[in-house]
C-alpha cells in the first residue's frame, strides 16, 4: 500500500513537473525585441485588443496596389519578416508586421499562446487596416510564414476580406505543428506530441472547435480567396511532405517547391518575387 502511494505521488510529481515544463518551454514563446529595423521610413502603430496589445509597423510605398500582412511563425516576431518587405514596397504595395500576441514587443493577458491568439491577431490587423482612411482595403493581402501561414489559412477559411494568401513553409499537419512549436525540445510525437498539441488546444480555448470548424483537412480545403503555398524541398524543420498534401487534398489554387535549405530560406529563390507578384496577377478579381 505505502508502495502504491509513493508510486501515485511520483507520478502525480513527474506529472505536474513535466506540464511546468511544457508550459514554460514551449506555449510561452521568449520575448525578443527587435533587433533589426526597416529600411523605409516606418510607423509605429498599436492595435487594442481585449486581450491585449499589438505592436508592429506600417511602411507606406508610393503606390496603391494594396497592403501586404507579413505574419511570423511561432516563437518569432516581426523583425524576421523584414526579408520579405523590400520588393513588396519597391512594387506598390503599403506593408504591415505586428508581433503576434505574446510574441515580440505585444502583450497578452494568457501567456500560454495558441493558434487562437495568431487568428485572433490577423483578424485585429485586417479590422485595422479597413478603419485606416490611407490604406487600401479593398486589396489586403496575408503573407505568413510557418504557423503564421496556418493561422492565416484559417481566417481564409471564413474571412473574405483577404484578396489572396501566401504562405511560406507552413505545417499542415498536428505533428508538424507540435514539432514546429517544440523546436529544439525534442519528444516522440505519440504520444507526447499528441498530448502536447492537445494542451495547445484547450490552452487557446479552441479544442472543441479546433476538432470541428479548425480541422486542417477542412481548412486545407476551403479557402475563400486565391491561395499560394510555396515551401523548400530541404526544409527539415517543417518537411516538405507537408505541401505535398496540399497537392491532392486542399483548394490551394497554386503549390510551388523551391530548392532551398532550411526553414526561412524560400525567400531566396531567385524566382521567388517573381511567382508571387504573377500569381496575384493571375488572380485579381
Amino acid at each position: 500500500m505505502k508502495y502504491a502511494l509513493f508510486m501515485a505521488f511520483v507520478g502525480v510529481g513527474m506529472s505536474l513537473f513535466l506540464r511546468r515544463y511544457i508550459i514554460r518551454h514551449v506555449f510561452t514563446p521568449k520575448k525578443k525585441e527587435a533587433q533589426t529595423y526597416p529600411n523605409s521610413t516606418y510607423e509605429n502603430i498599436e492595435v487594442e485588443l481585449d486581450i491585449g496589445t499589438m505592436r508592429g509597423w506600417f511602411i507606406k510605398s508610393e503606390g496603391v496596389r494594396g497592403c501586404f500582412l507579413l505574419v511570423h511563425g511561432w516563437g518569432s516576431h516581426k523583425s524576421n519578416m523584414l526579408r520579405y518587405v523590400d520588393p513588396l514596397i519597391a512594387s506598390g504595395y503599403d506593408v504591415i508586421m505586428m508581433d503576434v500576441l505574446g510574441h515580440g514587443q505585444s502583450d497578452a493577458i494568457q501567456k500560454q499562446v495558441s493558434i487562437k491568439s495568431f487568428v485572433q491577431s490577423i483578424k485585429a490587423t485586417i479590422d485595422y487596416v479597413e478603419e485606416r482612411t490611407d490604406i487600401n482595403s479593398h486589396a489586403i493581402y496575408v503573407l505568413g510564414h510557418s504557423m503564421g501561414g496556418t493561422a492565416a489559412s484559417i481566417v481564409n477559411a471564413t474571412d473574405e476580406r483577404i484578396q489572396a494568401l501566401i504562405t511560406d513553409s507552413m505545417p499542415t499537419s498536428l505533428k508538424n505543428i507540435s514539432q514546429s512549436m517544440a523546436g529544439n525540445i525534442t519528444l516522440p510525437y505519440r504520444p507526447f506530441g499528441w498530448l502536447l498539441i492537445s494542451w495547445f488546444l484547450i490552452r487557446g480555448g479552441v479544442f472543441i472547435k479546433a476538432r470541428k470548424e479548425w480541422r486542417l483537412e477542412k481548412i486545407m480545403n476551403n479557402q475563400q480567396s486565391p491561395a499560394l503555398a510555396i515551401h523548400g524541398t530541404q526544409d527539415t524543420k517543417v518537411p516538405i511532405s507537408n505541401v505535398n498534401v496540399l497537392l491532392t487534398h486542399s483548394n490551394f489554387k497554386q503549390v510551388i517547391k523551391v530548392e532551398t535549405k532550411g526553414h526561412d530560406n524560400c525567400v531566396k529563390d531567385n524566382s521567388f518575387w517573381e511567382k508571387i507578384f504573377r500569381f496575384i496577377t493571375d488572380n485579381r478579381p
